[in-house]
């Protein structure tokens, strides 16, 4: 019951890292007119982006190393730090919320130029001020300077970056919205949360957190503070 619940919400305000999704997804249908061809889709986790960029690409991979089968629905699995496909065979790579999950982003980056064509484009997002997650694999943040060295140092052009909210976003909807869902959930000794009543009692409050952050960003944004960042790149 409590799964089901969680899938039920997941796609609502009622979610509380919903406030991630509603700014990235619009950025997502922004960069599509990059997609083409070949792409493959890194940690592609549950394919959210998929009916996005399908019908703008020949063929979309998506590539992952599934913890369960509920987590993770790839056509291949693989290592991100070793990606199992040959130089120059993708037009985009996609890389949602994955280079912080691992161990070495200078040498993710040179996995994505070698299998990148020439003029091949790179759909990344990252997170900044967001909780510690999928622990103990979270290694980084990264600003946008940060960014820019990174790719540039790999023969990356950025062509555009995105902020993911501001003072309000990373405040009132993160950091108030989690601790009230933290305070409101169990743990079992697996780590996992669980639904109780409640939860079920705080999850409209943290509906309202981030719903109201998000419209007060619109008002009064910020570059300082962000929940992370989204970019498109291109390889020269």
């Amino acid at each position: 019951m409590i799964s089901t619940l969680k899938k039920t919400l997941i796609n609502t305000w009622f979610f509380p890292r919903y406030i991630g999704v509603v700014y990235i997804e619009p950025v997502m249908r922004e960069v599509k007119s990059f997609a083409r061809g070949t792409m493959l889709d890194l940690g592609c986790g549950t394919r959210r982006y998929e009916l996005i960029f399908r019908e703008s690409v020949d063929l979309y991979i998506g590539l992952d190393w599934p913890e369960s089968t509920d987590r993770a629905f790839p056509d291949v699995i693989g290592d991100a730090m070793n990606i199992p496909f040959r130089d120059a065979s993708v037009d985009v790579v996609l890389a949602t919320e994955l280079m912080e999950h691992l161990p070495s982003p200078q040498n993710f980056l040179l996995e994505v130029a070698r299998i990148l064509r020439e003029k091949g484009t790179l759909i990344l997002s990252v997170p900044f001020m967001e909780p510690i997650h999928e622990e103990p694999r979270d290694y980084y943040r990264f600003t946008p300077f940060s960014l820019r060295l990174l790719l540039a140092e790999h023969g990356f052009l950025i062509q555009k970056m995105w902020n993911r909210g501001g003072w309000w976003s990373v405040v009132l909807g993160s950091f108030v919205n989690q601790s009230l869902y933290n305070w409101s959930t169990a743990l079992d000794q697996s780590g996992e949360r669980h639904y109780s009543f409640l939860t079920l009692m705080v999850l409209p409050i943290c509906a309202l957190a981030q719903w109201l952050a998000y419209q007060l960003d619109r008002v009064f944004p910020s570059q300082r503070y962000t929940l992370g960042y989204t970019l498109v790149a291109t390889r020269e």
